[in-house]
């Protein structure tokens, strides 16, 4: 413990660019997390219909699916420090917007799917940007620590923001809540102005078609031909729709298989963000015994003892234990999640020659997150016809024989 300590010290003394970008990402999370609850019980309110709720979650996964592949390629033509502070302040701008419409009361259903789609486009930009950033402002020894740090501070500020979320509506509402997410946005791009950043020349360079295209098509090439980044990509696949009944159906198990009431909805999501902190917090220890690429692997195998434990919650007699052992599996999902998601930026950053990191970073959340709606369409059918319990069981079951076949592929 003392010597992960050590390595978190050495970076907070000794890489001020990151310090900045910490600090950054910190207050953004927090503004994030507020806004996550006041927009949605903003639509809500507006809409007055839970069907809405899933179609502005869809429209804001659209651009990640469509543009993080183009916004990749982009970071050969663009200073990605200029890029990440511009889209910063640009989602601060339309996030002050959309507070200002709600407020003068002139705010329309179809106005929130327009601004929606313009907020996650612009982060389609930034994500890509953000990430390929770091090789440049962090020495590649502290990239696995600064990587876990960053998001254990994310996850620490997204539970503390998600706590103050109900006092901050309640006391300047939801367009008071607006404002402080446009506030959080303008302060991190304030704050990653003062980088100091030496960006090659050739960033920068003035955009022509033909070579934006051709910088394009080698990510894919690259992407394609590169074995790691396809296993990293697959594995990750796999995962996600894996994990999906457990996100997806929670208020489902809570209600119907636990026999619990919503206060149960409050431990999971506490738990699960306090797990995602200590998963995070905790990989450089665990890759210190064992190989990235085994944790993915590794990570994936324990998915089916984890819906098993799930189930055995169930059969615990009194609500007491039920809500015990409920938080006990959705902290341990959350290290799980955060685990492997840390793990996976650290094999691109570390691994991936630098001048790729960002397209192949944006093809990679492209098709992670494309997966997410084909697996949430196979979900709503199965959960017509099986109950919950079976659900898990069959996941529980199929998660567990991929993944020791990937493990059983891998080592030969």
């Amino acid at each position: 413990m003392s010597m992960k300590l050590s390595v978190y010290k050495d970076i907070i003394k000794n890489e001020k660019n990151f310090r900045y970008m910490i600090l950054a990402n910190m207050i953004s999370r927090f503004g994030d997390s507020v806004d996550a609850i006041a927009y949605s019980w903003m639509v809500y309110q507006l809409t007055g219909s839970a069907a809405w709720l899933s179609v502005i979650l869809g429209v804001n996964m659209v651009p990640t699916v469509l543009f993080q592949p183009l916004g990749g390629a982009l970071t050969e033509y663009f200073r990605k420090k200029r890029v990440i502070v511009i889209c910063d302040i640009a989602r601060g701008a339309v996030v002050f917007f959309t507070g200002v419409c709600m407020l003068l009361e002139v705010l329309e259903p179809w106005h929130l799917l327009v601004l929606t789609f313009i907020n996650s486009s612009i982060e389609a930009l930034r994500i890509p940007n953000g990430l390929a950033i770091l090789p440049k402002i962090l020495r590649k020894e502290h990239y696995k620590a600064a990587i876990s740090m960053d998001q254990g501070v994310r996850r620490t500020s997204e539970l503390i923001g998600m706590g103050c979320a109900g006092i901050i509506i309640g006391w300047i509402g939801i367009g008071g809540a607006l404002f402080v997410d446009a506030v959080t946005f303008l302060a991190s791009g304030l704050l990653l102005l003062m980088l100091r950043v030496n960006e090659e020349s050739g960033e920068g360079q003035r955009f022509q078609m033909k070579g934006y295209a051709a910088a394009l098509k080698e990510g894919f090439v690259y992407f394609k031909t590169s074995k790691l980044a396809m296993m990293v990509c697959v594995i990750c696949v796999v995962q996600n729709l894996c994990m999906l009944p457990i996100e997806n159906l929670q208020a489902a198990y809570i209600s119907e298989y636990l026999r619990l009431d919503v206060f149960a909805m409050s431990v999971g999501g506490t738990a699960i963000t306090a797990g995602m902190i200590s998963g995070a917090l905790l990989l450089p220890v665990i890759s210190r015994r064992i190989p990235e690429k085994q944790v993915l692997i590794r990570g994936g195998i324990l998915i089916g003892p984890l819906y098993f434990c799930y189930l055995a919650i169930g059969m615990i007699p009194f609500n007491e234990g039920k809500y015990l052992g409920y938080f006990i599996a959705a902290f341990a999902f959350g290290m799980l999640n955060s685990v492997i998601g840390v793990t996976v930026q650290v094999i691109f950053v570390s691994s991936v020659p630098e001048e790729f990191v960002g397209r192949i970073s944006g093809i990679f959340n492209a098709l992670a997150c494309g997966s997410l709606p084909v697996g949430s369409f196979l979900l709503a059918g199965l959960s017509s016809v099986l109950a919950i319990r079976e659900l898990y069981l069959l996941t529980g079951i199929l998660s567990g024989i991929l993944f020791l076949l990937m493990d059983r592929s891998n080592g030969k």
